[in-house]
């Protein structure tokens, strides 16, 4: 009203019950009204011109900017009616922003969407889409993920948090779709850029991320060497940002687990876990939260393992994080069949393979079949087995090493229907490709085994001897690093595959 007086005015209609006092101001030092009823106002706002209506939305914006406090999407929709694009893309950005931090990511998507309809440009529009990159990863939509993130590096000024976020959520998707040389791509450009000042510890989330991808589809060195750069940087600059430790000790863990020190991994993505919790970074830590429950299982912990991936299973669900949900079902099969409690393993992976596929989740898609196809060899469908596993070493090439362990449940499949020099040819193919990854995130011990099992079905004998002492001598290798006794044993004792490995190797070697 541009400072006129108006108390009476608004005295008048409180008392002809058009408009109401409010009690609880929004505002510090303002008086406070709202209209009695939704029909009132929007009576009233019929009565304005289109041109004074703009004026007014304007104005209101303009005011509740100075005031400060105001809704970030009130100040959007006013600048927009009012005819200010930028202020409004600007608002809009901050608007997505609280969304994606308070969960909602459907509305992240949609908010940032309107700010770009409106006009945003430039750097702005660069941020809108970084934010859509990151609620797209969350959700399950991968594709859509990549191409957010690739625009968003285009139009961010380089060098910023933005974008080297950006980067680190094209990263992710890229991973989960397959598409393995693009994240190198990605991660030489992130680690040959200097950072600004305040992006230092946004640049280390990145790298931590990047080598995290890069370990899981079996690039060790190349995650080994990210790690130790982002270990350097700690130790050259001051990093106090919760979120970059949490993000490294999750890349430490990763690391840990798929060279074969798997109390260490835990132990890391246990500390991963707290750090993201205290940073209130509900998402991440639910991942974590479901990489400690494989971490229990891979040790012989499944009690444990059921108890935490049903807990980031349901957390997953209630935050609408659908390619962590699919994840940890097809986890929690692969658990519940080493329970025996196959009825449920075997619905668990169905849906979590189907699901992957439509969703395009190819490495999730990979291990629920793979995991599905043990389900089925447990149960004796040993025809849907062969089918589930061959799919999983289809999709090989987009995480290789979780192919190898799909190619030996496919043995395993085969031998059980009888046919045992495919099985042999097989499992020799799995082994090898074993030997050139040296280790595995998870199955080492089944693809040794398998091989034994399939020459000492083909009447190998020797040669089964042969693959059985090798097995027991990497086994005891990797339990010779679990420090922790109580640990090792139930690492040899309890995993079913470590178990019959021994007990073989004590029947046909006599130790």
């Amino acid at each position: 009203m541009g400072g006129a007086p108006v108390a009476r005015q608004l005295g008048e209609l409180a008392r002809r019950e058009l408009v109401l006092r409010r009690h609880e101001v929004r505002i510090a030092g303002e008086v406070e009204y709202q209209f009695r009823h939704a029909l009132v106002r929007e009576a009233a706002y019929g009565m304005l011109t289109e041109r004074d209506r703009r004026v007014g939305h304007a104005l209101a914006g303009e005011w509740l900017d100075r005031a400060g406090g105001a809704d970030a999407m009130a100040l959007a929709e006013h600048f927009e009616i009012g005819g200010a694009p930028a202020r409004a893309a600007d608002a809009y950005l901050r608007a997505a922003e609280e969304a994606l931090r308070g969960g909602d990511l459907g509305a992240a998507v949609e908010r940032a969407d309107r700010g770009l309809r409106g006009g945003a440009a430039g750097d702005t529009a660069g941020r809108l889409r970084r934010v859509q990159a990151e609620a797209h990863v969350w959700r399950g939509d991968l594709s859509l993920a990549v191409e957010r993130g690739a625009e968003a590096v285009e139009r961010i000024e380089r060098g910023s948090a933005a974008w080297f976020s950006a980067i680190t959520q094209a990263v992710i998707a890229l991973s989960k779709l397959g598409r393995l040389d693009e994240i190198e791509r990605w991660m030489t450009l992130a680690a040959g850029t200097i950072a600004t000042v305040e992006a230092q510890s946004v640049k280390l989330v990145c790298l931590a991320n990047g080598a995290t991808q890069l370990t899981v589809v079996g690039r060790y060195a190349e995650g080994r060497s990210l790690v130790e750069t982002v270990e350097r940087a700690f130790m050259n600059i001051n990093v106090r940002d919760v979120r970059a430790i949490a993000q490294l000790h999750e890349a430490r863990s990763c690391l840990a687990i798929c060279t074969g020190d798997l109390v260490a991994g835990m132990e890391r993505m246990g500390v991963a876990l707290r750090a993201f919790e205290q940073a209130g970074d509900h998402r991440n830590a639910c991942s974590a939260r479901a990489g400690l429950g494989c971490a229990h299982a891979e040790l012989g912990d499944f009690k444990g393992a059921e108890t935490m991936l049903r807990a980031a299973l349901e957390e997953a669900d209630r935050m609408h994080l659908h390619d962590l949900k699919l994840a940890s079902k097809a986890n929690l099969a692969q658990v519940l069949t080493y329970r025996g409690q196959l009825v449920e393993a075997r619905a668990l992976a169905e849906a979590a393979a189907s699901e992957s596929q439509q969703a395009g989740i190819v490495r999730t898609e990979l291990f629920a079949r793979c995991y599905l196809a043990k389900v089925c060899v447990a149960l004796g469908d040993l025809d849907a087995a062969e089918r589930e596993a061959r799919a999983a070493v289809a999709l090989s090439p987009s995480a290789p090493t979780l192919g190898v362990q799909a190619s030996a449940v496919l043995a395993r499949a085969l031998l059980g229907l009888g046919r045992t020099e495919e099985a042999i040819t097989t499992a020799a193919e799995a082994s090898s490709l074993l030997e050139s990854f040296g280790t595995l995130e998870e199955g080492e011990s089944l693809v040794r085994l398998a091989f034994v099992e399939a020459l000492a079905a083909g009447g190998r004998q020797d040669e089964a001897a042969a693959a059985i002492a090798s097995a027991r001598a990497a086994l005891l290798a990797r339990a010779d690093k679990l420090s922790d006794p109580g640990w090792r044993g139930r690492f040899l004792r309890d995993v079913p595959e470590n178990a019959r490995t021994l007990d073989l190797a004590r029947q046909w070697l006599g130790r």
